[in-house]
């Protein structure tokens, strides 16, 4: 049982009463037992486009602005998650103007950020017209966070009358979808409630929304009511247009109970139609077969432009290269637009976990080649059950990441089942894990097609040796012999510093080189102290770890000791 509070406040024109005002409320609700809080859309100001840019901020979690650092400091001091309603916000890069909503736990941590991404612009003839596109931006990624009672979605206002927002966080595991938002008095009591019992039973999941005041001195007149709906469509939790605080017991044991019942997570037809939340990349493949109508397949025989391949009990693993299926079938990828080349790299989790976030559909690259798959083995730490998908904690030694497997159309609701609580797959097992890097409300995770448990482990030192000799391959395979052996010349001028190259990353290689031979290496920790002046810590921790994987530099007795490739040639 968790308990949500919903703070309809009342909102004027001073940034700074705004706040103050929020805090106590928040503060409120937490003395009352409220274990997450929610404000409204644009809480901080008036809502209106004149006002976007004139109350907009800067969101940095390194400098944080006026708003962010009131909720921030909300969630901290009353030890709940905080739903920031949403902010006009100003991005630093572009000044573009987004409507953004920032989740903050009990620690004071932005474990989230939504900008809204359906902009409200409506006309209806004598009643209301209003664009908020003349002013923002819209955002461009769907957001979710993750409590220990399950995972959210987040949409603000207007993003709630397109069904596919809930309907992705459903799909991916989602017990609950939060709105901060401002209906007016003409379309709030046509559709606000209607909504929001829509979002909910039709993903079988909780709803809630949370509006500000009504103001009928403001120039814009908003609808209040905020409410909480549950799985069946009931409205647990509302009020009415007047300042104050709504409370909800949310069972989420409930969530459960009710895809039980009425099990349609379980009776959609994919075949028949698409699945909004499936990843259009993985729509022609075939896991474990040889063949078939796919152009790719895992497992499979044959095969184009491998690096190497290794064989251990019939699972033909390629090694990093580009894969054709070994079956024959129709080519039926043409209509359904798949991706004509997808590669399955071999990978550490390492190499994973270091991959620079990215948002939408921007491509993965690792060892700068562009990734749509990778594999990896690894030992499984933790599993958690949901209805719709189980998530493992699978970790190898250089790092720990959560490995999501789905039940979809692809192979049949029953086959995904099977494998999914497949009782090889256990903690404490080691696993090879098929998937692809996925980025989700800032975190990482891999989209799994097929975990299976190994049984021989001379496949664990193999799959080791198999990812190395690919990452030396893509790294330092191209590089002539003297690139390799003498990044500098005699007389101390550093070769090739040109290619990729940064202030930061020739002071590192130059503090390294300057430092008193030492076969143990220089630590990470005095070359930081050396540079304190003229870089940041992160910005010297980023620069070693290219130098690494470029092969300037590489760790000796710990991964905080490094050496130069040439320090005793």
């Amino acid at each position: 049982m968790m308990k949500l509070a919903l703070v309809q406040l009342a909102v004027g024109a001073h940034k700074a009463a705004n706040l103050c005002n929020a805090r106590a409320k928040v503060l409120e609700a937490a003395q009352a037992g409220a274990q997450m809080v929610v404000l409204p859309e644009c809480f901080n100001s008036p809502y209106g486009t004149k006002y976007f840019g004139e109350y907009a901020e800067t969101i940095d979690s390194s400098q944080l602005g006026e708003s962010t650092q009131a909720l921030q400091e909300m969630a901290r001091t009353g030890k709940v998650y905080v739903i920031g309603g949403s902010i006009p916000e100003r991005e630093s890069t572009t000044g573009r103007l987004f409507n953004t909503c920032t989740v903050w736990n009990p620690d004071g941590t932005l474990v989230a950020q939504h900008r809204k991404l359906h902009l409200f612009d409506i006309d209806i003839p004598g009643r209301i017209a209003f664009r908020e596109s003349d002013v923002l931006s819209p955002g461009s990624s769907l957001t979710s966070f993750t409590t220990p009672w399950g995972d959210f979605g987040v949409g603000i206002c207007y993003d709630m009358r397109f069904p596919e927002l809930a309907m992705v966080a459903a799909r991916r595991g989602c017990v609950g979808m939060v709105y901060p938002g401002a209906f007016n008095t003409t379309t709030g009591p046509m559709h606000w409630e209607l909504l929001l019992r829509a979002r909910a039973v039709d993903n079988q999941m909780f709803v809630a929304a949370c509006s500000p005041a009504r103001d009928v001195e403001a120039e814009y007149h908003a609808w209040g009511h905020s409410t909480v709906v549950d799985p069946s469509a009931r409205v647990i939790a509302t009020t009415d247009e007047t300042p104050g605080i709504v409370y909800a017991d949310i069972d989420l044991q409930l969530v459960d109970e009710v895809r039980r019942s009425i099990p349609v997570t379980t009776q959609r037809r994919f075949d028949v139609y698409p699945d909004v939340a499936a990843n259009p990349h993985f729509d022609n493949f075939n896991y474990g077969g040889s063949g078939g109508g796919n152009d790719y397949s895992y497992g499979g025989t044959g095969g184009g432009n491998q690096d190497f391949s290794y064989n251990q009990g019939g699972d033909t693993n390629m090694g990093g290269g580009w894969m054709n299926s070994g079956g024959g079938g129709d080519d039926d990828s043409k209509v359904r637009g798949g991706y004509k080349n997808q590669t399955l790299r071999p990978v550490t989790i390492k190499q994973l976990v270091e991959v620079p976030i990215t948002t939408g559909d921007m491509p993965v690259h690792i060892d700068g080649e562009e990734i749509k798959q990778v594999k990896f083995v690894g030992i499984v730490r933790n599993i958690v059950q949901q209805s719709v998908n189980v998530t493992y904690s699978v970790e190898d030694g250089t790092g720990k990441i959560d490995v999501r497997m789905w039940i979809n159309g692809e192979s049949g609701e029953e086959g995904a089942r099977d494998q999914m609580l497949d009782p090889s797959i256990a903690i404490g097992k080691y696993v090879r894990v098929y998937g692809e890097l996925k980025f989700f409300n800032n975190t990482r995770s891999v989209t799994a097609h097929k975990i299976r448990a190994i049984t021989d482990h001379n496949e664990i030192t193999c799959h080791g040796l198999e990812a190395t000799y690919v990452h030396l391959c893509k790294t330092r395979g191209p590089k002539s012999a003297s690139a390799v052996s003498a990044p500098y010349s005699a007389n101390g001028a550093r070769m090739g510093m040109d290619d990729g190259m940064t202030p930061v990353r020739s002071a590192i290689l130059d503090a390294i080189k300057n430092a008193p031979p030492n076969p143990e290496g220089v630590n990470i920790a005095n070359i930081q102290q050396s540079l304190a002046g003229r870089f940041q810590r992160d910005e010297i921790v980023t620069a070693a770890d290219w130098l690494i994987n470029e092969g300037h530099l590489f760790t000796t007795i710990d991964e905080h000791h490094l050496q130069a490739t040439n320090a005793f040639a």
